[in-house]
């Protein structure tokens, strides 16, 4: 048993303090290894720059001596030594869904950022003892007695989030005799009723379409913040949300909640269930490179969509509007002409989720989510209806996830060739594998299920109009995208240059409401890092965007098809 008291003394400065206290188990060194990455997020975390103060004690409080072997890895010297304990604080003042965080008014820890395992004993159990206020209620996908969390094994452990705080509101709805439970942590009134009659729908239609759900039981954990914000992360028996502001929950950002919910229930088979072979299992102290990222979050991004869709809590116009979003991104990002989809999802790991060198790579989010739709509607069509990429999936969590072992890339490739045929391959080669334009391609497959995309300008101005996309970052207004060839990058404008001033003004308010003042042309002046320079820019229609049409004389069978992809 591997114990860890868990306490803090002034949560206004985000420090944790630990103890993790085990016998040595005659043991002459003892290896402590913190992860250097967390599942479903496929870049290296650097965890340990957040420790302070780390030491080790034996039984008798007397130091040992120890020393870092990585980064992430320390050694110590145990031998003679009956119990071991190390001693460290963990600075926790970073908010999202995959973080930890403490301040007066919650403690909120993924431990796999924040707490170790033995090398050689990562399935060994752990209790943890959380010295709270006696007030605050804990939120937890461990098992709970009091205030002290079990979990059998580190796997078990990196997987479970913990929130504690006194505002917790709890709900819950049971689907097929499974307890599915709702926690909010921050200000906002969920609409309990319509909540759980919404997720309901959605976790029904997911299992129906499975003919099963992994665990026994699942957590939603809400980060509800007061400012915008959106974010989701995946775990075995859980997932935390954050999102903001918390007065537009059940408003404005009610679509995203629903979006972000049912895609991370959907990880609950993908990627937590049905795991690519090199995950299977876990190395926690380096990369684990994949290619198959594609089926992690293409598929994922896709069916969490279809599934609100198929269910009857989206209708066609908010469906419609994820797959336009991810035609958006699609068409408004050049790297798909550079790097496949495949090879972007491989390359997480050099750069993470950042936006990175203009151009360079494609996403495994939005790219790979419309290989995904051209996939289903090929196998769709190619068996009449019979099948989809339903049965795909359905196929990994049968002969994959419920006999333990991963699968290959080879694996999802040929079981999908297997049901959509020659055609499905060609999308391989040419989409996920390769960096063939996908527009044909999906207009074809569209029409399979009397869909047609219809050209359309770009909502926004200066993407439209100029051919570059700018974001305000410190009251600055810096360019991060530029069209190819454009009026934009034929005047040797580029992403980081900074626009200072437009016709010759300093901009004192929206650049969207600037420009719908524009007749012709506009006069930007740009800051470099180096000098400044003025430059007049035609108005031309740049950056275009295509949404999808339903075809309102559409054949009979396009409509049978129709139905079988959405029940719509």
């Amino acid at each position: 048993m591997i114990n860890y008291n868990i306490s803090y003394k002034n949560p206004h400065r985000h420090f944790v303090d630990f103890k993790l206290s085990t016998k040595s188990n005659n043991s002459k060194k003892m290896r402590f290894q913190l992860s250097a990455w967390r599942p479903g997020r496929y870049e290296l975390g650097n965890f340990a720059q957040n420790i302070q103060k780390w030491a080790a004690f034996d039984e008798k409080k007397n130091p040992l001596s120890f020393k870092k072997i990585t980064k992430d890895l320390w050694e110590v010297d145990t031998k003679n030594v009956i119990e071991v304990t190390i001693v460290y604080s963990f600075y926790a003042n970073h908010l999202d869904a995959g973080s930890c965080y403490l301040d007066e008014n919650q403690l909120y820890l993924n431990p796999v950022h924040c707490m170790f395992y033995i090398v050689d004993r990562i399935e060994e159990k752990y209790q943890l003892i959380l010295d709270i206020p006696s007030h605050y209620k804990i939120a937890s996908s461990m098992k709970k007695k009091g205030n002290i969390l079990y979990a059998n094994g580190y796997d078990i452990l990196a997987e479970s989030p913990i929130i504690c705080s006194d505002s917790l509101q709890y709900g819950t709805y049971d689907v097929n005799g499974i307890s599915f439970h709702l926690w909010f942590q921050g200000k906002c009134e969920p609409d309990w009723t319509k909540i759980k009659k919404d997720f309901s729908k959605f976790t029904i239609s997911q299992i129906e379409h499975f003919g099963g759900f992994p665990v026994d039981e699942y957590h939603y954990f809400f980060q509800i913040t007061p400012y915008r914000s959106y974010h989701g992360v995946e775990h075995t028996k859980n997932t935390v949300l954050l999102l903001g502001p918390g007065n537009e929950i059940m408003s404005k950002r009610y679509e995203d909640l629903l979006g972000v919910c049912s895609h991370e229930l959907y990880h609950t088979w993908n990627i937590k269930a049905i795991r690519p072979l090199e995950m299977y299992p876990y190395d926690y102290t380096k990369e684990n490179y994949f290619r198959t990222g594609f089926v992690a979050e293409g598929v994922t991004t896709y069916m969490g969509d279809l599934m609100l869709y198929k269910s009857g809590v989206f209708k066609w116009k908010e469906f419609a509007k994820t797959q336009n979003q991810n035609l958006e991104r699609h068409l408004t990002n050049y790297g798909r002409y550079n790097l496949s989809v495949a090879d972007s999802g491989f390359d997480s790991w050099l750069d993470g989720y950042k936006l990175g060198a203009p151009n360079r790579k494609t996403s495994i989010y939005p790219d790979a989510a419309l290989c995904m739709l051209m996939l289903d509607l090929e196998i769709i069509k190619n068996t009449n209806g019979k099948n989809s990429l339903h049965s795909v999936m359905k196929e990994l969590y049968e002969e994959y996830a419920l006999k333990e072992k991963g699968y290959s890339e080879d694996d999802f490739r040929n079981i999908c060739v297997k049901f959509g045929g020659f055609k499905v391959a060609e999308i391989f080669k040419n989409h996920i594998y390769g960096t063939k334009d996908y527009i044909n391609t999906l207009k074809s497959n569209l029409e399979v299920v009397g869909i047609k995309l219809k050209e359309r300008k770009n909502p926004n101005l200066s993407a439209q109009y100029f051919g570059f996309i700018s974001l305000k970052e410190e009251g600055k207004i810096i360019i991060k995208k530029v069209e190819p060839n454009s009026v934009t990058d034929k005047n040797k404008i580029a992403p980081e240059d900074e626009i200072i001033k437009i016709n010759g003004k300093a901009i004192n308010r929206n650049l969207s409401d600037i420009l719908k003042d524009c007749q012709k042309e506009i006069i930007l002046t740009i800051k470099k890092k180096f000098s400044e320079k003025t430059i007049s820019l035609a108005i031309g229609n740049h950056y275009k965007l295509l949404e999808m049409i339903r075809i309102e004389d559409a054949t009979e069978k396009q409509l049978t098809l129709r139905k079988i992809w959405c029940n719509n």
